[in-house]
């Protein structure tokens, strides 16, 4: 059974001292002195306004500091064509919400610097689906001796929720482990309601749509399953599959699995549940706030963290007081998937000790 320590907002503490404590508490040992530490978040998308205050952020660069090591920090490229793209774009966007090295007191890196550069590591364990062998994991993060995972928790459209589980098996990875992952759920055409305008074609930045018999064909090789060509068909004639998201899931879950398996670094946990949206940091918007704001997780342990952040969520949120996982039913599938399958390959348990601060 793991630990998670919990700082609860509604004890009318300043928030700051009570992540100190939290940190100092729970993860002060995850780093040594002088050890390089990246300190993993989403940084937002450009026009999202609930990632991650960055006064927080600075606060867990600050205690980093404080116990010895050299922090950055980091996140990676996204799949999808929006600011954070490019890492030129990324930095652009992070800049305007507030995540500079002044603000944050910390150098700011992309971690897969154009997308793509990373080192394969092996997912050699196989619980139920998973579509892959390999995963590629940022060089940025894979120079770091301790990583803080500092994770917003919220809703997500394919996988229910998204904690710390999702910021690894999605953030830690470059473009061509996110497109793993996300072949679970690539589109599919529904021909009865495409009018051919060659949208999803044009579209397409990666280049793998072409004509075929007057209707628009996937080029397998060269598809990276952002599922843009959904997003910008104005009939809808793109699809994701059924049962995908629950695919997806499994493929999510072998993608931790392999990172974990594939680093050195000594890693801790942090889950804030604020701002808890139903979708991502993402998505422009990502909808309002399901809940009130609850308070911050701590864990070395991210399949407890990620199951008590769900749990609380619980208690919050309208229905049933016995119904689990009420935020995965918002988004129409089971968040339970991903964790349950990660705890069968042995990178947590779904049992924890809440600790209360």
């Amino acid at each position: 059974m793991a630990d998670v320590s919990f700082f609860r907002y509604s004890k009318d503490k300043n928030i700051l001292d009570g992540l100190e404590n939290l940190f100092m508490n729970s993860l002060a040992d995850v780093v040594s002195k002088g050890d390089s530490v990246a300190v993993k978040l989403h940084m937002g998308e450009l026009g999202n306004l609930t990632y991650i205050r960055p006064a927080y952020v600075r606060k867990v660069v600050e205690l980093v500091k404080k116990v010895g090591g050299k922090p950055f920090v980091t996140d990676t490229t996204s799949l999808y064509t929006k600011k954070r793209f490019t890492s030129k774009g990324y930095l652009e966007a992070a800049a305007y919400n507030g995540f500079t090295k002044e603000t944050v007191g910390a150098p700011i890196i992309i971690a897969d610097k154009d997308g793509y550069n990373g080192s394969e590591f092996l997912v050699d364990k196989k619980v139920g689906e998973c579509g892959f062998r390999s995963i590629k994991i940022a060089s940025g993060l894979l120079k770091a001796d301790s990583i803080i995972i500092v994770t917003h928790a919220k809703g997500h459209l394919l996988t229910g929720f998204g904690g710390s589980l999702k910021n690894i098996g999605m953030g830690f990875v470059t473009k061509e482990g996110k497109a793993a992952q996300h072949s679970a759920n690539r589109p599919i055409l529904d021909e009865s309601k495409c009018n051919e305008c060659n949208l999803c074609i044009e579209e397409c930045v990666f280049k793998a749509m072409s004509i075929q018999n007057g209707k628009p064909v996937m080029d397998l090789e060269k598809c990276m399953s952002c599922s843009h060509c959904m997003f910008e068909c104005p009939n809808k004639a793109w699809k994701w599959p059924d049962n995908s998201k629950e695919k997806l899931q499994s493929y999510l879950a072998h993608a931790v699995y392999g990172i974990l398996n594939g680093l050195k670094s000594k890693i801790g946990y942090l889950n804030f549940i604020q701002d808890v949206t139903p979708l991502c940091d993402c998505c422009t918007p990502s909808g309002n706030a399901l809940i009130q704001d609850i308070g911050i997780l701590a864990s070395l342990d991210p399949v407890a963290i990620d199951k008590a952040s769900i749990d609380l969520i619980d208690k919050e949120m309208p229905g049933p007081f016995w119904q689990r996982d009420k935020i995965g039913k918002y988004n129409k599938t089971s968040s339970l998937i991903h964790l349950s399958i990660a705890e069968r390959l042995g990178v947590g348990s779904l049992n924890y000790n809440l600790i209360e601060e």
